[in-house]
């Protein structure tokens, strides 16, 4: 479906050099222990790989390879240079990670040891998952990332996939007086537009090492132009007529193909303003004791306007659209899609739509080691997180309706209702109307869409840990760790139809509050962002109809819930460090125990006794105890061989819509329930880990690593009969005047997530090869050249619910079977170029659809990245970076035979050049 090009840029570069990237590393402890980098390439890269080898589990590193200077852009796409992690894309740039097929919603972030989440929104609408956006931050704040894909009774639980740990920098990790600036300037090729991206880090220390502080900020602007195709999704649906068929079979074969719901371009412009800034306070009170204070604050200002016309009539299967619509002309190819087609009778739709959000991130924490001996050690932690989204999507519809259609309030300039479209390239479709679509007059105001998402996620942790040295090869460790998460969200709408808002206004007389349908030059303006010229309605009209009154918000119950988490866990861990057959063995076992206690809110919907709407806030309240033991173990076969292993039990908290008591209640006829599940079970799993590093030269690796999770149950739909309403659990204040009824009654009809009765496998191995070429023959420039390499494959079979004890198996959601990563470095004293590509195999977003058409996938990708510097002092360094050299597409579609396109987008390549200086 596509074809991978380098551009003559792209080829200029890559003679020059090659790519980027900052692998592996890091014991397995959480406190994340410092490690200075001074401002080499190679040489992080050669730290990463002295932490990576003393540590006693499964850990990969990033470090920054100097001052203020992540190796990339985005802490999303650092992330994906480590093996067996990929990242889901969205504007052009990382958000979510998977690690080992599990997505982010298995994925822990810790950002200077305490829980965190970054909220944000974006294509697909509101983040109302656990997962963490790692676009919320610029990574210049960040100088250290750890990824542990194995656990230790230490490290908190919450995770199937991986704890990610961020650290941000702190005075004493630099030399006393050090200040630092980045400036560049970013130009996209798609946007055609240059914008700033500057940082700036001053760290103090007084004379005695005692005393120090450290500040930095970091500000970027992005605009980034979107542009591809659209459809939605496929369908087949039943038509009005085809005056192309010859006969009834002929139109039943129509009728059965799958043609797109929406044909449209695709369009989407991302402009961001992004402010970043960290402080830390240290003080060395006594030799033996460190007090630390850390503070994080990010504001990213986002807008995504997404304009486009299509022929709604497609989507539309009620009494109007698809039933007024004649198939005067088509095609039907091998796979059974209506691929071409001429309609008559087709409403056109013209949209102007906008999504504005601000989230806002902050944290502080506060932490005090002390050494009460050379054997005793004490640290505690303390600190808290906030993280809030304030979102609003307006859409102002305008329609040219087909002639019959009841809903056409004017008469328009043309009234042909043709439209005709070809898919027969999925991702270059041709789209054609039969009227003049730059005419205002041919265009009325059909509906005002306005929608409010306010969510604001919370968190607070406490926690000490005390580390006693039995002797040389036992350390005895044990802590407890208190803390509170909080998430919830408010959903407001104001989406009426001009016609639905008629009468609000006490009058029905085709206006509602003054507004009415017709439409005129002045409302808007004539664009042609996807290459269709037609008038795009301005959205000034969407704050008009709001202010008029005809078009009041309401609260979405669907959008409205809260949860709160209290947990309280205890650990005890044994670490050892000893000889065995004369080579070293070390590692740790220890248990885990922890006790979650749950509140959730949801609004719920019910007919009162004179069968009139109403909501209710429910809330429910559920707790449940978690014991998990875990061993790793590492052991030097060779002077340069370590095998490693681990075993464990891990568990991850629920989805948090799962956990929502909110729904629907019936009472009249049939009693039905539909709501969310707050007693569902966390996902819980026996993970295992067999690896073997051979460092057969200086700062050089290869490595295996094989995997497994044995995960005990998914939470899967289900509808149930007969079941009591105590057994429901909801308050009887929703059962109204049939309480009497029905409060013992056994005739509920239940449709709700349960927790599966299976559960299901993955398991997958990781190949990696890291070197400096310093063994090459001829000149010594030409052994400045290093690889680093990995391959990760993954499989997985879990059990999904189809409906009515109808259970299927498929692969994880997000889950690719195959991602692989390569590097290739040139670096002197001064100068440093890398050129970095990584590749992510076809996932399934939806793999849970019984039908295999139905099932939704990403198409597999391969991103190329390319960094350049030279220091031109020991003060001043000039810089080169070029992200997505090759415009790679991000292309979705359906069925993975057919490959029917859902949508395609390219956002250009992104170029940097700047410079770093340092005081």
């Amino acid at each position: 479906m596509k074809t991978f090009e380098l551009k003559p840029l792209t080829l200029a570069m890559a003679m020059i050099a090659v790519p980027a990237f900052a692998q592996e590393s890091t014991s397995n402890d959480p406190s994340l222990e410092e490690i200075t980098v001074t401002g080499s390439y190679a040489g992080s890269l050669a730290k990463a790989l002295d932490t990576k080898r003393d540590s006693a589990g499964m850990v990969d590193s990033i470090l920054a390879e100097d001052i203020a200077d992540f190796p990339d852009q985005n802490l999303a796409e650092s992330l994906q240079r480590i093996p067996g992690v990929t990242i889901d894309r969205d504007g052009g740039q990382g958000r979510e990670i998977t690690v080992r097929g599990l997505n982010s919603t298995f994925t822990r972030v810790q950002i200077n040891g305490m829980q965190a989440q970054s909220l944000s929104a974006g294509s697909n609408g509101v983040q109302t998952s656990r997962g963490f956006d790692f676009n919320v931050f610029a990574s210049e704040l960040f100088n250290r990332l750890d990824v542990y894909k194995s656990t230790s009774a230490e490290l908190e639980e919450g995770s199937l996939g991986a704890t990610v740990a961020l650290r941000t920098a702190r005075p004493f990790d630099y030399d006393p007086v050090t200040v630092v600036a980045n400036v560049q300037g970013s130009y996209n090729d798609g946007s055609e537009e240059f914008t700033p991206r500057t940082s700036a880090l001053v760290s103090l220390t007084n004379e005695e090492q005692t005393l120090g502080a450290l500040f930095s900020v970091a500000f970027s602007e992005r605009n980034v132009f979107g542009y591809g195709a659209d459809t939605g999704r496929w369908a087949n649906d039943d038509f009005a007529s085809c005056t192309a068929c010859d006969s009834e079979a002929e139109f039943d074969q129509v009728k059965s193909a799958q043609h797109p719901r929406i044909p449209r371009y695709m369009n989407r412009n991302y402009t961001e303003d992004r402010l970043g800034i960290t402080s830390s306070l240290q003080w060395q009170i006594a030799d033996s004791t460190l007090l630390s204070f850390d503070g994080l604050y990010s504001n990213l200002d986002s807008e995504r306007t997404e304009p486009n016309i299509n022929p709604i009539s497609l989507a539309r299967t009620g009494d109007t659209g698809n039933a007024e619509t004649d198939i005067a002309a088509y095609t039907i190819d091998g796979n059974n899609n209506l691929i071409t087609a001429t309609m008559d009778g087709v409403d056109t739709r013209a949209e102007n739509f906008l999504a504005d959000w601000t989230s806002e991130f902050a944290q502080y924490s506060l932490s005090l080691e002390h050494d009460f001996s050379d054997d005793f050690r004490m640290t505690i932690l303390a600190g808290g997180s906030n993280s809030q989204l304030d979102n609003r999507e307006s859409t102002l519809v305008l329609e040219h309706f087909s002639e019959d259609d009841p809903r056409r309030m004017i008469d328009y300039a043309e009234s042909n209702d043709t439209v005709t479209y070809d898919y027969s390239n999925m991702t270059s479709p041709e789209i054609m109307f039969g009227f003049d679509t730059t005419d205002p007059a041919n265009w009325e105001l059909s509906e005002i869409r306005d929608r409010l998402y306010d969510a604001e996620s919370s968190a607070s942790t406490f926690r000490i840990d005390l580390d006693y040295m039995l002797n040389d090869a036992v350390t005895l460790r044990g802590g407890v760790t208190q803390k509170s998460y909080g998430y919830d969200i408010t959903g407001l709408r104001a989406d009426t139809s001009l016609s639905g808002a008629d009468e609000r206004d006490g009058v029905a007389d085709g206006e509602a509050c003054g507004i009415g349908s017709t439409i005129t030059s002045d409302m808007g303006n004539v664009a042609s962002p996807t290459g269709v010229p037609y008038f795009k309605g301005d959205l000034a009209l969407v704050d008009q109809a709001l202010a008029s009154g005809c078009w009041p918000h309401s609260v979405r119950p669907g959008d409205t819930r809260e949860v709160e988490e209290d947990s309280l866990g205890v650990y005890a861990q044994l670490d050892f460090d000893t000889d065995l057959a004369g080579r070293r063995l070390h590692g740790n076992v220890g248990v885990r125990s922890v006790e979650t206690e749950l509140t959730s809110t949801g609004v719920t919907v019910y007919d009162d006794a004179n069968g009139v709407e109403q909501t209710e806030n429910v809330t429910v309240e559920n707790d449940y105890r978690d014991t998990l033991p875990s061993l790793n173990v590492a052991y030097e076969l060779l002077d340069d061989v370590v095998i490693r292993g681990s075993a464990a039990k891990v568990m991850s908290r629920p989805n948090l819509g799962t956990l929502s008591p909110g729904g629907s209640v019936g009472i009249f006829g049939q009693p039905k329930v539909s709501y969310g599940n707050p007693f569902i079970e966390p996902f819980r799993a026996k993970a295992y880990d067999l690896g073997a590093e051979w460092y057969f030269a200086e700062n050089a690796v290869v490595s295996v690593a094989y995997f497994v999770k044995d995960i005990d149950s998914l939470p899967i739909g289900q509808t149930d009969y007969g079941v009591s309403w105590a057994e429901i659990g909801l308050p009887d204040s929703l059962l109204g005047a049939e309480y009497e009824n029905l409060h013992n009654s056994n005739d509920f009809e239940v449709s709700r997530t349960v927790n599966g009765k299976e559960g299901g496998d993955l398991d997958g191995w990781e190949l990696q090869y890291q070197q400096p070429l310093t063994f090459l023959p001829g000149p010594d420039w030409v052994r400045n050249f290093g690889i680093i390499a990995n391959l990760t494959k993954v499989s997985s079979e879990v059990t999904y619910n189809a409906g009515e004890d109808d259970e299927f198996k498929g692969p994880l959601s997000g889950q690719s079977d195959d991602s692989s990563n390569f590097t290739l470095y040139w670096e002197d004293d001064a100068f440093s170029a890398r050129i970095s590509m990584a590749n992510r195999g076809e996932y399934s977003t939806r793999p849970q659809e019984f039908n295999q058409e139905d099932r939704r996938y990403v198409d597999a990708t391969t991103f190329v990245d390319f960094s350049a510097s030279y220091r031109v002092t020991d003060n001043l360094k000039v810089n080169f970076e070029a992200i997505n050299l090759t415009d790679e597409p991000i292309f979705a579609y359906m069925d993975p035979n057919a490959k029917r396109i859902i949508n395609e987008i390219s956002t250009g390549s992104q170029y940097f050049v700047g410079a770093q200086y340092k005081f």
